[in-house]
C-alpha cells in the first residue's frame, strides 16, 4: 500500500534527481503518496514537467503537493502542473506554489490571467504581482478581476506592489466581483513606493455592495498607497459597513481624517444612541490604518480586536455607555422578576468584560496625558444597584 505522505524538504534536489523521483511512481501510479512535500530544493522547469507527467495520471493516489520555495521555477513550471492536475478526473485538493510572486512584467501579467482563466480553481491562494516598472492598466485589472470571480471561493490574498496604475482601474477591478460576491479574495492590497496618486471616484459605488453582503468574505482591503479619497467618500464608504461582519482591515486613507470621518467611523464601532444601536454596532472592524489616531476610536479598534467573543464585545460596549459612568437604579423599575434576573446577569458580565479590555482605553488616555473616570470598572453590578437605592 502507498505510504502516507513524503517529505523531501531541502535536500538540494535538481532536475535529475526529481526525474529518478518520478519516474519510481510513473510506471506504479497507484503507489504515489497523497502528501508530496518538495519545498526548497533547486529543480527548474524541467523538474515540474517530469512531475506531472506522474501527477496527470488518473490512477494517482497524490492530493497535495507542496513546491515552495523553489525559486528557480517559473511560470512555465507551474502550467504543466496545474494543467496536468486539472485533467486528472478527481483533480488535486492542494498545490502549493513555489513563489507567491506570479508576474513583473505586463507580458508574465498577461499570460498569468490567460491560462488561469482555463483554471480558474487553481489560482494560487495567496498571488503577488510585482509591477514596479510599468503602468497596471485597467484592461488588465479587468482581466484578472474577472478570473477571480469564476471562482466558487476566494483565494486567501491578493497583493498588487504597483508604482502606477491607470485611472479607475481599482474600481473597474472590484466591480468584476459584483456578479459573484463570493469570489471576493480575503485580502486585497494594492499599493507600493513612489507611486502616482490617482482617483478612486465611485469606489462607495462598487464596495458598497460588496461589504453588505453575506456571501462576501473580505477581511482587509489597502489602497492608502494609492487612493485619494474624499471625506464624502470615505463616509459613504462607512455606511456599507453596518451589519458587516467580516471586514476586520480598512485602511483608504493617506492623511488624518477630518473631524466629519472620525465621528462617522466611531459611532460605527459604537452608535450611542440606544442600548440595541451600541448592541448592534460593528464588532470586527479593528484596523483602520496608521493614520487613524483618535484615542476612543482607537479604543473601539482595539476592544474589537483583542476580544474574539463578539456578544461579549457588544455586551462591554453597551455597559461603557451606557451604565458604567451613569448608573441609573430606574433603568430596572419596570422589568419584571425573570428579566431582571436576566439583565442583571448581562450587566455582570459586561463589567467582567469591561474590566478586561477597557484596560487599553485607560492606557491610551493615560499616555495623552488626560485622565477619566474608571472608579467603576470594578465594581459588579449588584453592589452598584445597592448602593444607588435610595434612602430611607
Amino acid at each position: 500500500s502507498p505510504l502516507g505522505s513524503i517529505a523531501l524538504t531541502g535536500c538540494y534536489l535538481d532536475n535529475e534527481a526529481v526525474k529518478v523521483f518520478a519516474s519510481s511512481f510513473k510506471d506504479n501510479p497507484k503507489m504515489t503518496p497523497k502528501k508530496i512535500s518538495l519545498a526548497c530544493n533547486y529543480f527548474s522547469d524541467i523538474g515540474y514537467y517530469f512531475l506531472s507527467e506522474v501527477i496527470g495520471n488518473d490512477e494517482c493516489k497524490l492530493e497535495e503537493i507542496s513546491l515552495i520555495g523553489n525559486d528557480s521555477c517559473g511560470l512555465t513550471g507551474i502550467r504543466s502542473i496545474v494543467s496536468a492536475a486539472a485533467g486528472r478526473e478527481i483533480p488535486l485538493k492542494k498545490i502549493e506554489y513555489p513563489t507567491d510572486c506570479m508576474a513583473d512584467t505586463p507580458d508574465q501579467l498577461q499570460e498569468f490571467v490567460e491560462f488561469f482563466s482555463l483554471f480558474p480553481a487553481f489560482v494560487p491562494n495567496c498571488t503577488q504581482f510585482y509591477c514596479g516598472n510599468f503602468e497596471v492598466s485597467r484592461d488588465a485589472l479587468h482581466a484578472l478581476g474577472n478570473m477571480l470571480a469564476k471562482r466558487s471561493s476566494p483565494i486567501r490574498a491578493l497583493h498588487f506592489n504597483v508604482s502606477s496604475i491607470e485611472s479607475d482601474g481599482i474600481v473597474t477591478f472590484l466591480r468584476t466581483f459584483l456578479e459573484n460576491h463570493i469570489a471576493t479574495p480575503n485580502s486585497i492590497r494594492i499599493g507600493g513606493y513612489s507611486i502616482r496618486r490617482v482617483s478612486v471616484g465611485d469606489l462607495h459605488v462598487v464596495l458598497g455592495p460588496l461589504l453588505q453582503s453575506c456571501l462576501c468574505s473580505l477581511e482587509s482591503l489597502t489602497l492608502s498607497d494609492i487612493g485619494q479619497i474624499s471625506d464624502n467618500e470615505m463616509i459613504h464608504i462607512t455606511s456599507s459597513l453596518d451589519g458587516n461582519t467580516t471586514l476586520k482591515r480598512l485602511d483608504l486613507y493617506d492623511r488624518i481624517p477630518s473631524a466629519c470621518v472620525v465621528d462617522r467611523l466611531t459611532s460605527l464601532l459604537c452608535d450611542e444612541t440606544t442600548i440595541m444601536s451600541t448592541y448592534n454596532s460593528n464588532h470586527t472592524l479593528n484596523d483602520l490604518g496608521r493614520h487613524m489616531t483618535d484615542p476612543k476610536l482607537c479604543s473601539y479598534l482595539e476592544l474589537n480586536k483583542k476580544t474574539p467573543d463578539k456578544g461579549l464585545v457588544a455586551t462591554a460596549k453597551v455597559i461603557k455607555v451606557h451604565f458604567a459612568h451613569n448608573f441609573q437604579l430606574g433603568n430596572f423599575d419596570s422589568m419584571k422578576s425573570p428579566v431582571l434576573a436576566q439583565v442583571v446577569s448581562f450587566v455582570n458580565q459586561g463589567f467582567h468584560v469591561w474590566n478586561e479590555a477597557f484596560n487599553v482605553e485607560r492606557d491610551l488616555e493615560s499616555e495623552g496625558g488626560e485622565e477619566k473616570e474608571v472608579a467603576n470598572n470594578n465594581l459588579t453590578v449588584n453592589f452598584l444597584m445597592v448602593r444607588n437605592i435610595p434612602a430611607f
